[in-house]
């Protein structure tokens, strides 16, 4: 089994999140979102993880999430990529470089302070969570600075959010 990522994540700004698994449903700081990404049959792990992955949370795997060869998802998955045009693992939002993590979904910006929501990378194969960040302003597009503090990435709804591992750069831009 190869290197598979994952991002855990949602918003915390003054709100206690609740610590049970499979409690998603009912967690103030979980995001719903709707996954969108168009891949081939060629990505089954990611197809396989996304499967009833409803949340943008701080837990692992949701109670009907979907498996993958009997391994359980440990967050939303994300899915290797390139911007070669011709590799397979090629992604069009990717013009970033040959070595990039993606994922593509709606998500409920509702209960957003200013449409700002926190993540943080996590790998399933011993390495774990990613280390805390030090976000500043964001470049981009958009680019921006979040409305509040954290040690997660901050993301901009609506917007294309580049993040690297253990990085506190970061890149927001519109679609």
């Amino acid at each position: 089994m190869g290197q598979n990522l994952f991002i855990r994540g949602g918003h915390t700004n003054g709100i206690t999140c609740t610590s049970a698994d499979y409690s998603q449903p009912d967690d103030p700081c979980a995001i719903p979102i709707i996954h969108s990404l168009n891949v081939s049959f060629f990505n089954n792990e990611y197809l396989n993880w996304r499967q009833n992955d409803e949340y943008l949370d701080w837990h692992g795997a949701e109670f009907t999430q979907g498996t993958h060869d009997g391994y359980v998802s440990v967050g939303t998955p994300l899915l290797w990529s390139t911007n070669d045009k011709t590799a397979p693992e090629y992604q069009p939002l990717n013009t970033y470089g040959a070595d990039y993590w993606v994922s593509q979904f709606y998500m409920d910006c509702s209960n957003l302070k200013d449409g700002w929501f926190e993540l943080k990378g996590y790998e399933d194969s011993g390495i774990g969570w990613e280390g805390d960040i030090n976000q500043s302003k964001c470049t981009g597009t958009v680019g921006g600075k979040a409305s509040y503090t954290s040690n997660n990435h901050m993301g901009k709804c609506g917007s294309i959010n580049v993040f690297e591992w253990d990085s506190n750069d970061c890149i927001i831009n519109s679609y």
